[in-house]
């Protein structure tokens, strides 16, 4: 493999180790985070703090599938606190994050109580990261707690995603993004190559060690991350190669690895991987728990940079209107106004008064970047 552009922080270590884990029950789960630990490599945590980064969209109850298991936190803390580690954080940063917000719907924040570890705030301090050679952006500013730890233990969900087609270890980086400044990267980069390249450059920006484990157990079908509905996947995932991780989830899914966003915009950068043949499955095959109906969401064509810089400005903007739009089921729409905060292009707002009173999205002015769908608690916003 090419390391020129390897970070030493970054393992060249390609395996992924997916086992079996048909419930949320610490006997099962344990275990088989377990052995998926130790065919890839056990991370190095003794006598080091550790950042437990789930994925927290909204803090939605647990069998929603909109967040990481509070069960599966659970199993990892304690098996971090028993491979040595001397301080566990755990945190997380939702697209609207109110002021002291911690995860009581979900469970999360029980299980962190029980356990004695600490919840961080990524809003309450923030840093810039500079990377110099990204392709797309060069500065974030993330959750200043990246300089209190030395490893990050990222806990991806398994879910589709709107946007992205699926979400998983790579995406759920994002999250180092404290709350609403996620969201005008979306109104910056609104075409879905453009944010996925964006995203590869925010994980090799962070230039820490770090690990995966995947909730695999229950993932989200459907209009994921937010919106989806529950499905039963009966697996876990690590690997300390985000990528890998990614594409092995893609296959369990049954989306091409090499048509997801991420995935090829990963691959462009020869940081993870040189080609996806070089992937090492020592447990289980991808294919070997291939969900065969798993609802996905139908890929959209997209217009090359070539394409877009040829095309005169009227058609572009006749072109991308005839992407799916945003509607709003008034049925279930509770007027809470989420959807018109976390809207980067300010496409959304409210008419009316009384009873008349609803939510309107300007279709000239939305960006598709689906925003409003993944944090409606009501799932009042359908694609």
């Amino acid at each position: 493999m090419n390391t020129n552009n390897k970070n030493d922080n970054y393992s060249d270590n390609t395996k992924v180790g997916i086992e079996r884990c048909d419930s949320y029950y610490l006997e099962e789960l344990i275990p088989s985070l377990k052995s998926t630990a130790k065919a890839v490599g056990i991370p190095e945590v003794s006598g080091k703090t550790v950042l437990l980064k789930p994925n927290i969209l909204m803090d939605a109850a647990s069998e929603k599938a909109v967040t990481t298991h509070p069960a599966f936190l659970d199993a990892v803390i304690q098996l971090v606190w028993e491979w040595g580690a001397s301080r566990i954080l755990v945190g997380d940063s939702p697209g609207l994050q109110g002021p002291n917000f911690t995860p009581r719907n979900s469970g999360l924040m029980d299980v962190i109580d029980e356990n004695e570890v600490e919840w961080v705030d990524f809003t309450k301090g923030k840093i810039e990261l500079n990377y110099p050679k990204a392709m797309t952006h060069r500065r974030f500013n993330v959750s200043s707690v990246i300089e209190e730890v030395d490893l990050i233990i990222n806990l991806p969900k398994f879910k589709t995603h709107q946007l992205m087609y699926y979400t998983g270890a790579l995406k759920n980086m994002f999250g180092l993004v404290p709350s609403i400044a996620k969201s005008p990267f979306h109104a910056r980069y609104p075409k879905r190559e453009a944010f996925a390249s964006m995203i590869v450059d925010l994980n090799l920006a962070i230039n820490k060690p770090v690990y995966a484990f995947m909730d695999a157990v229950i993932g989200m079908e459907g209009q994921g991350p937010g919106s989806g509905n529950p499905k039963e996947v009966g697996a876990v995932l690590a690997s300390s190669n985000f990528l890998a991780m990614d594409v092995a989830a893609c296959i369990i899914m049954g989306y091409p690895p090499e048509k997801i966003p991420t995935n090829i915009a990963a691959l462009e950068r020869r940081f993870w991987l040189e080609d996806f043949s070089e992937i090492e499955y020592p447990l289980f095959q991808p294919d070997e728990l291939k969900v065969l109906d798993f609802e996905k969401i139908h890929f959209k064509k997209s217009g090359s940079q070539l394409v877009d810089f040829i095309l005169p400005k009227p058609i572009k903007k006749l072109r991308d209107s005839l992407n799916p739009i945003p509607t709003i089921n008034r049925q279930l729409c509770i007027l809470c106004g989420d959807c018109i905060k976390i809207c980067a292009s300010e496409a959304m707002s409210y008419t009316g008064e009384a009873r008349q009173k609803k939510v309107e999205i300007d279709p000239q002015r939305c960006i598709r970047c689906y925003c409003c769908h993944e944090i409606c608690p009501a799932k009042a916003i359908e694609v």
